[in-house]
């Protein structure tokens, strides 16, 4: 078939950038393509030039995908265009290292370590591990974590001394990594990373192998790039034989903790002679704001690519800012639009933890919604775990058990002899810290703090969840405690807006049993709200999507650990989800929220004009009912100026402002604060 016949049948629609990557075949050539370009199109129409056009033998091709998913997505896609291809290959990374170890075998004659599929068994094995090591009981946090750092080493390649440095960042990482390396050979078993491992060693080690399969696989084709890790490129590297065809895109590199390694795609061309890097920047999915906005804002970083996003589509509604003062106050807002929710619409957050409290409420008022993915661990993390043993102690100060667990969690100088002694001689119906605070012959500044903290624990007793949870943070001196430590404080804000919905520390306790229980059901899969982190819902796209949390500290993160070129990459993937309508939660402070919407951010700072402050100073009048605030109406808005109520949906209007900018507005919690009033 000659180009023309196969452009007129299968690739009449394409782009110029679009046809000129189908045709990419020969040398190593790295394919940039942006959110929403039609990537995975373009792969299949190349595969199907390069056999119907090319003459190539499908079984010389290989194409490598991310997920099985994505590999049996891909192969579906290719059927239904050109029919069932028996011999083409569509493996994942794993997939294709299981065939090297499995040709090793046969041409070696030797057995290869049986692979462990079971994720129980692998967890037990390193709670085992890690008890041994740190002499405690790990938290599913712990365990979570620990398997992270591990595939991080392996895919990474580290060193001992990486090995160690490492450790750093995760406590008794170092010797658990090399107890449970070494119970993986004496069971001669490996992990899905150490697959990796080891095909890479048989391939290096064993030249006749590595011949084999490149006379077997002439042409290979590596799609989300931007996700391959140090170990994944060397792997294939070494396979190909010159004809490598790499898809991705740095801007959307969001696994740095699994070792994504997007540095490989800025230097292809020093690492592959000849190569050439073509672009696809035409973004199918999104309206006009929605990308002029993503690509504006991606552009502030400096590692990656000169590319520019353009839409093909036209436009559409303004990305809009949603101003809260609180984290708590986007849950309520989140909540009315839940319950008006007719279309798709995609709610997106960093962590599966961020979606609790909006889950909390949902179920509460039973409104239906999917979940892309549960994750308990939460529950189980050592500052909930804290704050929760805190909470048990205050309602059962007797408690010893607890009490050992947290007593020194307070700065109260309480020394571990004092705390022992007490949990001897206090009776079991006596509060322990008051019985600290009676001992002799400890400093007088321990003696006040435990009388102190009886006193809080007494206190909290009877008081809402989250105003109990706020007391330990901030009176108690546990917030202090993380702090030192480096600690997450996001769980505690978390523990306490679930809270805000409990009467007593008691209540908090049940619901977060009751709550463990709901993430274990079925996922709906009807519901029109879908809740999702951003990792899980890169490669998907969505009609409406609000994106949560938009504060530092949680998007972006802070510290010294923080890759803010990582960050800001996945605050732009949140972003490329949306097709019709995306809204930012924005709290105060945001630094993302005003590099997307720097007109704001500079208004809000600029003296008013002497008319507009006249008008504005109208909202000190009386209340006015929310009726009289309906589509159509003129308004003013303390902070954003003069403007048009657009739409309502319930108790949140649209407001189109003066200036061109839109935003959505809560109109209760507005008219309460007198920040809106009518023209």
């Amino acid at each position: 078939m000659d180009l023309n016949t196969f452009q007129t049948r299968y690739a009449s629609s394409l782009t110029a950038q679009q046809l000129v990557a189908v045709q990419a075949v020969k040398g190593p050539t790295l394919l940039l393509a942006v959110p929403g370009s039609g990537k995975t199109t373009v792969l299949v129409l190349r595969l199907g030039y390069m056999i119907r056009c090319c003459g190539i033998d499908p079984s010389s091709i290989l194409t490598m995908t991310y997920t099985v998913s994505a590999a049996r997505d891909m192969k579906a896609r290719y059927a239904a265009l050109f029919g069932e291809e028996p011999a083409l290959e569509f493996r994942t990374i794993n997939g294709v290292c299981a065939r090297i170890i499995r040709l090793y075998e046969l041409r070696c004659g030797r057995k290869a370590f049986s692979l462990l599929t079971d994720e129980g068994e692998s967890a037990s094995l390193l709670r085992e591990i890690y008890r041994g090591a740190a002499g405690e009981f790990p938290t599913d946090g712990d365990i979570k974590g620990m398997q992270t750092a591990i595939t991080y080493a392996k895919n990474e390649m580290l060193t001992a001394e990486g090995i160690e440095e490492l450790g750093k960042k995760t406590q008794h990482f170092p010797a658990v990594f090399r107890a449970y390396n070494e119970e993986l050979r004496r069971r001669a078993q490996m992990d899905y990373d150490d697959q990796m491992v080891y095909a890479l060693q048989i391939l290096r080690r064993y030249p006749e192998i590595l011949g084999e399969l490149h006379r077997r696989w002439q042409y290979i084709c590596v799609d989300e790039a931007q996700d391959t890790s140090r170990i994944q490129h060397a792997i294939v590297d070494l396979l190909s034989t010159g004809n490598l065809f790499m898809v991705g895109d740095e801007d959307q590199s969001i696994y740095g903790f699994r070792a994504a390694c997007p540095q490989a795609l800025m230097n292809f061309e020093a690492s592959h002679k000849g190569a050439q890097v073509l672009l696809m920047e035409t973004n199918f999915r999104s309206t006009r704001p929605i990308v002029a906005a993503a690509d504006r804002f991606i552009r502030l970083n400096t590692q990656r690519r000169s590319k520019v996003m353009t839409p093909a589509r036209g436009e559409g509604r303004a990305v809009t800012e949603i101003p809260v003062a609180s984290r708590r106050q986007q849950y309520h807002y989140l909540l009315k639009v839940a319950e008006n929710c007719r279309v798709e619409t995609a709610v997106l957050y960093r962590d599966n933890e961020c979606a609790l409290p909006l889950i909390d409420l949902f179920e509460r008022r039973g409104i239906p919604y999917r979940s892309r993915q549960t994750d308990l661990t939460f529950f189980s993390n050592r500052v909930t775990r804290d704050l929760t043993d805190i909470l048990r102690l205050s309602l059962d100060p007797g408690d010893k058990e607890t009490f050992l667990r947290v007593y020194y969690k307070f700065g109260a100088g309480i020394t571990r002899q004092a705390a022992e002694y007490a949990c001897i001689h206090c009776s079991r119906e006596g509060s322990l810290f008051a019985y600290v605070g009676g001992l002799e012959g400890i400093s007088d500044y321990a003696r006040m703090k435990a009388r102190a903290l009886h006193t809080h624990l007494a206190n909290m007793r009877t008081e809402r969840g989250d105003k109990a949870v706020y007391r330990i943070m901030h009176f108690m001196g546990y917030g202090d405690y993380l702090e030192e430590r480096g600690g997450d404080a996001n769980r505690a804000a978390i523990l306490e807006a679930l809270g805000e919905q409990e009467p007593s520390p008691e209540r908090l306790l049940q619901r977060l049993e009751e709550l463990q229980e709901i993430l274990r059901r079925p996922i709906s899969a009807e519901a029109p709200l879908i809740l999702s982190t951003i990792h899980s819902a890169k490669g998907l796209e969505y009609d409406n999507v609000y994106l949560m949390d938009v504060m530092d500290g949680v998007l972006p993160k802070e510290g010294e650990e923080a890759d803010m070129e990582e960050e800001r990459r996945l605050f732009y993937v949140a972003m490329t989800r949306a097709r019709e309508t995306l809204y930012i939660f924005s709290l105060p402070k945001s630094s993302f929220a005003q590099e997307v919407f720097p007109k704001e951010a500079s208004r809000a700072v600029r003296p008013l004009p002497r008319s507009e402050s006249a008008r504005r100073g109208q909202l000190s009048s009386p209340l006015l009912p929310a009726e009289e605030f309906y589509p159509g109406r003129q308004v003013v808005h303390k902070h954003f100026g003069p403007g048009r109520i657009t739409e309502k949906n319930g108790d949140v209007i649209t407001l189109a402002l003066e200036d061109g900018g839109e935003k959505r507005l809560m109109l209760s919690v507005a008219l309460r604060s007198r920040v809106l009033n009518l023209r």
